[in-house]
């Protein structure tokens, strides 16, 4: 997947060469509060392996993550993705907005059961759109430019019924561009991502043909 917007490109990862401007992102506390534990990358070294991850674990052009890159500066400056997101195993239907969601087209529905292969739940038929990006290049709409196009790719191009978002309800900067999106909440759920609560918007394809 390879794409331009007005200012953006956004490419595939090239791990060697996008570490030491990724390293402004994976290796900034501020950026890293909102991922995972928290922990951030303290070396070129353990983003290259990251970003190696992110190039490893892309898959039929669909889920994966990919480099947005400031075309006037030549710079990347931040990530989108889109990911499965991984059901939680203790977590039953009547616990969040489980049951509107598995009503969607294209659903197969049915509950995720224990699995060890899958610590953190089972894979899901969702994807999740993400992005992560530099402070220096907050308030910009660097988020939602990219975020747009990848939202036309995911409908258009590769035909997903929906999308969804997740977030810390107190990121608020991520919840903005949600609904700059036209992303619609879903309420708080606590199926993803360990069980924090988290704020949940959708956004189906047919709302974004209609909104365009």
């Amino acid at each position: 997947m390879q794409f331009e917007t007005q200012r953006l490109r956004i490419r595939p990862w090239n791990p060697p060469l996008d570490a030491r401007h990724a390293i402004d992102i994976y290796g900034d506390r501020k950026v890293m509060a909102w991922i995972n534990d928290g922990s951030r990358d303290v070396s070129i070294r353990q983003v290259q392996m990251r970003l190696q991850r992110y190039a490893d674990n892309r898959t039929d052009n669909i889920v994966g993550s990919w480099a947005i890159e400031q075309k006037d500066i030549c710079r990347v400056i931040g990530s989108v993705m889109l990911v499965t997101l991984p059901d939680l195993k203790n977590t039953t239907p009547e616990t969040d907005n489980w049951i509107a969601l598995r009503q969607q087209p294209n659903d197969t529905g049915g509950i995720a059961q224990p699995n060890t292969e899958y610590p953190d739940g089972m894979p899901t038929n969702y994807i999740e759109i993400g992005w992560h990006f530099r402070p220096a290049s907050w308030g910009f709409g660097y988020a939602t430019e990219a975020a747009q196009r990848v939202c036309q790719h995911a409908f258009e191009d590769l035909g997903l019924p929906m999308l969804l978002a997740v977030s810390a309800p107190e990121n608020t900067r991520s919840v903005a561009v949600m609904e700059r999106l036209g992303m619609q909440p879903n309420g708080l759920t606590t199926r993803y991502y360990g069980g924090e609560p988290l704020v949940l918007y959708q956004l189906n394809a047919k709302d974004h043909c209609q909104s365009k």
